[in-house]
């Protein structure tokens, strides 16, 4: 007997119905988490807060030398510990524990900046303790408390000296918050004290044990930035380029270090007929010093070329690089020229074209690398190796037609070129620079600009 009229679903409404109430519950169970986390993250701060004032009551009851931790910037270093694990109410914090000496301005300041002021060769004139809580799970701040505590009597003279070490980048600008390392085996404690810059990019360390013979060693450092210091002399004539600095009796010894956002560089290296060169050594050289007379340079890596010609470096600081081929090989040009400016945080690309003719012509530098249509006597110069006199020299670009030197001659035994060119009506745009010598070309891309 077939039923009708009877009240029902169909298939689709099921379906439709399980959807709409897995969504709800979804939606609920989100919630409920939500919530769950806000109390559990309020619960934590509230906790947190309280577990650093305890360490900050625990800080002002110590006697004021007691004020340092183990590794912070306070000589002679303390037994409070920088960093500590600690449970409070079934919590697991990270406590972190900062204490730095404060310069206070109303005397003046190590750094002699301020105007009206002297020098303040007892900067350390009072401390502040940072004391900051994070959840140990989590790696979340939860709390955060700073006082300032000050000695019973005022600041006196003492046997000792001070640091005041600025840290900037490549436009003499200050960085905040870099880090910062002192470090001298010598004093008996060990002088190792890291720091942090603060938002004019000074560390000033005052009450450091005297050192005449440069053994005190500055770093500074951030993540994603380079790195820069200072480094003892070596025997001989030889010099360091950044050296350790003396602590003197009641002076302030400045140093200035110098860092930025690292760079990449990417290499490719070719023959004279546009193949990749695998397995070729190439040493990158930037022209910054450690050492001068003579010169170590402060980065100088070789590499090989993979099997598609290429070389790839990372973190590099800003420099002027240089590049040289192993032996048997020889650098015929590079794009763009070499010495190349590798600015901060930029990422750059090199191409290299190498030979094993070792009479094959050359291009180091090309002046000037530019005129303005219209002119129509332009002396350009091309320096380098293999240069004859009955070489000649061409402006290409693609759809146009070329322009050739006149009046070519050779000097410096072949390391040079002058030609004059006649830009009358040219085009603008990047020309390729091509030079013939001897039956061989080499060819500088994109080397020479025409503009309005």
């Amino acid at each position: 007997m077939t039923r009708r009229g009877e009240a029902g679903f169909t298939l689709i409404e099921t379906i439709v119905g399980l959807v709409v109430m897995t969504i709800m519950v979804t939606a609920i169970s989100q919630l409920f988490i939500d919530n769950l986390h806000v109390v559990t993250v309020g619960k934590a701060r509230a906790i947190g807060l309280a577990l650093a004032q305890e360490q900050i009551e625990n800080l002002r009851d110590l006697p004021y030398q007691s004020l340092a931790t183990q590794f912070g910037e306070i000589y002679p270093p303390g037994i409070l510990p920088d960093n500590q694990i600690l449970v409070r109410g079934g919590y697991t914090f990270t406590v972190n524990t900062s204490i730095k000496y404060v310069d206070d301005p109303y005397d003046g300041n190590a750094a002699g900046t301020i105007p009206g002021k002297p020098v303040d060769k007892n900067p350390g004139d009072y401390k502040r303790a940072e004391i900051s809580v994070y959840l140990k799970t989590s790696g979340q701040l939860v709390a955060q408390l700073t006082t300032d505590l000050a000695a019973k009597a005022s600041e006196t003279s003492s046997n000792t000296g001070v640091l005041s070490i600025k840290v900037i980048d490549s436009n003499g600008n200050p960085v905040p918050q870099a880090n910062v390392t002192i470090f001298n085996p010598n004093p008996n404690p060990d002088v190792n004290i890291a720091t942090t810059t603060d938002n004019l990019g000074f560390v000033t360390v005052p009450d450091l044990p005297l050192d005449s013979s440069n053994r005190y060693v500055v770093t500074a450092s951030l993540p994603g930035y380079s790195t820069s210091g200072s480094t003892a002399d070596p025997a001989g004539p030889q010099t360091a380029t950044i050296v350790n600095p003396n602590v003197l009796v009641q002076q302030v010894t400045a140093i200035t270090l110098s860092i930025d956002h690292t760079s990449n560089l990417s290499l490719h290296v070719e023959d004279t007929n546009g193949n990749p060169v695998s397995a070729l050594k190439v040493t990158t050289s930037g022209a910054k010093t450690i050492y001068q007379n003579p010169s170590v340079s402060k980065y100088s890596i070789a590499n090989t070329t993979d099997g598609t010609g290429n070389i790839n470096l990372t973190g590099l600081e800003w420099d002027s690089y240089s590049f040289a081929v192993a032996s048997g090989y020889y650098l015929v040009s590079a794009q763009p020229y070499a010495p190349l400016i590798l600015a901060p945080g930029t990422t750059s690309a090199v191409n290299l074209v190498v030979t094993t003719n070792s009479n094959y012509p050359t291009i180091t530098n090309v002046s000037p690398n530019a005129s303005s249509t219209g002119n129509n006597a332009m002396v350009m110069t091309i320096t380098g190796t293999h240069l004859s006199s009955s070489s000649t020299i061409t402006l290409k670009s693609a759809g146009q037609p070329d322009i050739n030197a006149t009046g070519i001659t050779s000097g410096g035994g072949d390391t040079s070129l002058s030609g004059t060119f006649n830009f009358t009506g040219a085009p603008t745009g990047s020309w390729d620079v091509v030079v013939t010598s001897n039956g061989n070309t080499v060819t500088q891309t994109g080397g020479f600009s025409v503009t309005p």
